[in-house]
């Protein structure tokens, strides 16, 4: 019975060192952490060199910085279809366009004003009339002639055309109006653009617009795209 009991007696002294042991062993990777943590809290950050600045300084003293202009900074770029500066100048000083000065304000087939007004280039077949008058193809720029006497309006004209294909742009509409504000009713610029346009070799077809693109006041206008 003695025997017994001092065998119990020995295997808990030995489950109590076990456990102590494992105690300070924990206590001992806890104290390695805290101090782990501690050091990299205080720890500088790494500082540039005193060469490796020289060697930036001398990188760099080439290299003019950017300036920045509030003026032309993120301002998307707008297509004109008119050059408005040119045109000023060109109105200012008598100047006209090659385009222009080809433009023959002679005989008009189109004096009947009040009715609607069609034009094939010979060699266009008249399905090109019949897709025209339902707006087949979309417009992708406009022209208003509202305000301008006859010379500004065939300067404004041969610049607009001229401009649509060189952007590739197939169908445009310019508007001419339908003459409310003239002593007679009538629209004057309304044959004056429809017989300039018949004379200018970037003109596929044109009809009078349906409703919706203007009616009567307007024109839908087929260009040639440029080979």
């Amino acid at each position: 019975m003695r025997n017994s009991k001092a065998g119990l007696a020995d295997l808990k002294r030995l489950h109590q060192t076990a456990l102590e042991q494992q105690r300070a062993l924990q206590a001992r990777e806890q104290a390695k952490l805290q101090e782990q943590r501690r050091l990299s809290a205080v720890q500088p950050p790494s500082v540039t060199s005193a060469e490796e600045i020289k060697l930036f300084a001398r990188a760099t003293q080439a290299v003019t910085p950017l300036k920045f202009d509030d003026r032309v900074a993120h301002r998307p770029s707008q297509a004109q279809p008119v050059d408005l500066m040119t045109q000023r100048r060109q109105r200012a000083m008598g100047e006209s366009s090659p385009a222009q000065a080809a433009l023959s304000d002679g005989f008009s087939p189109f004096t009947d004003t009040d009715t609607d007004l069609s034009w094939l280039a010979p060699g266009i077949g008249p399905e090109v009339l019949r897709q025209l008058r339902r707006a087949f193809w979309p417009v992708g720029a406009h022209l208003d002639l509202h305000g301008h006497n006859s010379d500004e309006a065939k300067m404004a004209l041969t610049q607009f055309i001229e401009a649509s294909q060189t952007h590739g742009t197939r169908c445009v509409r310019i508007v001419h109006g339908k003459g409310y504000g003239s002593t007679d009713g009538l629209s004057v610029l309304k044959g004056r653009v429809a017989q300039w346009l018949t004379q200018l070799p970037a003109i596929s077809a044109f009809v009078s617009a349906p409703p919706a693109h203007g009616g009567r006041g307007a024109l839908l206008v087929l260009l040639r795209l440029k080979p």
